[in-house]
């Protein structure tokens, strides 16, 4: 595996069966929508 380095940035995928606007039944699109912001807001890719 390659080094890791320190500050390097995380490529993040979060899958999800709810997704806004498109398709929502229960809580899990908002929970869903409100992780993307933070990595978001963490600088995270």
């Amino acid at each position: 595996m390659g080094k890791k380095t320190l500050g390097a940035k995380l490529k993040i995928l979060i899958a999800s069966s709810e997704a806004l606007p498109f398709i929502k039944t229960g809580g899990l699109a908002d929970v869903a929508g409100a992780l993307l912001n933070e990595y978001a807001r963490l600088g995270e890719d």
